[in-house]
């Protein structure tokens, strides 16, 4: 496969510090003889670093889209939605708080120095026939995946400055996105380490989006795969969702490493139950993907990110779009989700699961919701033919594009595959 050449990197208004970081980084992963710019010039930089800031906005908005971004937040950031909004519009971009340790931030530049010497230049998608088509699981959704996200351990540091209703102590910002941001908090007065999540919108008008994720994951509550409400609370006119912090690992991360067997079918297994579990109690989930799924050292699931969940105890069919395009239902894409999307969602899981691949992939939009909406999904035995015929017609059952021919809710695909397959669980069905 051939690689992409890169022979210039350009610093946009970086600090001495980072600048420092950042050439040594360059130096350390892709060599010496990269021409460092420091300035926009008529040259094309391959890759940019760059301190966010209302000056080059325009300039990062614009420039070649094809160039690798990695930008640099001040710590007290308010316009996340513009920079949302452009990191996610780059084949590969990242993020770092500038205000970061030097540790944290070469790692996070290594990683994101790493992508780029994997990726491939040549961006033609292959026929939906060939078994070869499209590249591993990781690389064919991490475009798609939303990176602002990304859990980090609870390290505690001196940057704890603000308290959330006057008992939960600011640890560290996880991410952010269009909506809100994520920090890790701490309860003050406790005599152990208790870790929460705090989730605090940018505006106000985002405050009854945060009641209904509430609401719903108090109807969850009882289920052991699902995260648990500690508290709702509201500061400076704004409601903040503290919730359960769970320590773990996202199944997208497992799913790059290679997981056993048998851990592939408990994880899929607890997962269903949950989903199932939501559907009783006339919730759809909307977001099914492996990022949105963390497993404990212990082994345990939990689903997170219900952001985008629906009570639909009410009416059966949704009219937004939310969701995860490569796994988005035909109708969902076209603004009409049911439970039966979060089955479709699922059968994409498995078919990843059993076969490392998507069943319908493109870097270009139009064209992944085209092959969604009308391309049938390559037979997993095709893939690998060591998967038993009963688990690829229950995938593909999932993968109806009608979706009163799929299974309606998530506890029917579940009685389904314990009853034509019962040692499903067991690390003897998915190769």
């Amino acid at each position: 496969m051939e690689k992409p050449k890169i022979e210039s990197v350009l610093l946009l208004d970086l600090p001495e510090n980072l600048q420092l970081i950042v050439m040594e980084a360059v130096a350390s992963e892709l060599g010496t003889e990269i021409n460092i710019l420091t300035s926009p010039s008529s040259t094309t930089a391959d890759i940019i670093f760059a301190m966010w800031n209302n000056r080059h906005e325009g300039y990062l908005k614009t420039q070649n889209d094809q160039a690798a971004l990695f930008v640099f937040l001040p710590p007290e950031e308010e316009n996340l939605s513009t920079i949302s909004e452009v990191i996610n519009s780059r084949e590969v971009a990242d993020y770092a708080f500038a205000d970061d340790t030097p540790e944290r931030i070469k790692k996070r530049i290594k990683l994101f120095l790493n992508s780029i010497k994997k990726r491939s230049p040549s961006k033609a998608v292959k026929q939906l026939s060939t078994a070869d088509r499209g590249l591993s699981l990781w690389r064919r959704f991490s475009d798609f995946a939303l990176r602002m996200f990304r859990p980090r351990q609870p390290v505690v540091t001196p940057e704890m400055v603000s308290i959330i209703g006057g008992r939960w102590e600011r640890v560290r910002r996880l991410g952010f996105g269009s909506f809100g941001e994520v920090w890790l908090v701490r309860r003050r007065g406790t005599v152990s380490e208790y870790f929460a999540v705090a989730k605090i919108p940018h505006e106000s008008r985002i405050n009854e989006k945060l009641l209904q994720e509430a609401e719903i994951l108090r109807k969850l509550q009882d289920h052991p795969n699902a995260v648990g409400v500690i508290e709702v609370l509201e500061q400076g006119g704004k409601i903040v969702l503290i919730e359960e912090f769970v320590e773990g690992r996202t199944l997208q991360e497992l799913m790059d490493e290679g997981m056993e067997s048998a851990q592939k079918e408990q994880v899929f297994l607890q997962t269903v139950d949950l989903v199932a579990y939501a559907h009783e109690m006339a919730i759809m989930h909307r977001d099914i993907k492996p990022e949105n799924i963390v497993v404990t050292s212990q082994g345990l699931v939990k689903v997170l990110d219900f952001g985008a969940a629906k009570d639909v105890s009410l009416r059966s069919v949704s009219s937004t779009v939310v969701g995860s395009r490569p796994f988005m239902a035909p109708e969902q894409i076209l603004g009409q989700s049911r439970r039966a999307s979060d089955v479709w969602a699922l059968g994409v899981l498995l078919y990843a699961l059993s076969t490392e691949y998507l069943p319908f992939y493109s870097e270009k939009e139009k064209e992944l919701m085209d092959m969604i909406l009308e391309a049938p999904p390559q037979r997993p035995r095709e893939l690998v033919p060591e998967i038993p015929p009963e688990l690829e017609n229950i995938i593909l059952r999932c993968l109806e594009k009608d979706p009163e021919k799929r299974y309606p809710h998530a506890r029917a695909l579940q009685k389904d595959l314990l009853e034509k397959i019962p040692e499903f669980g067991e690390g003897k069905v998915i190769p």
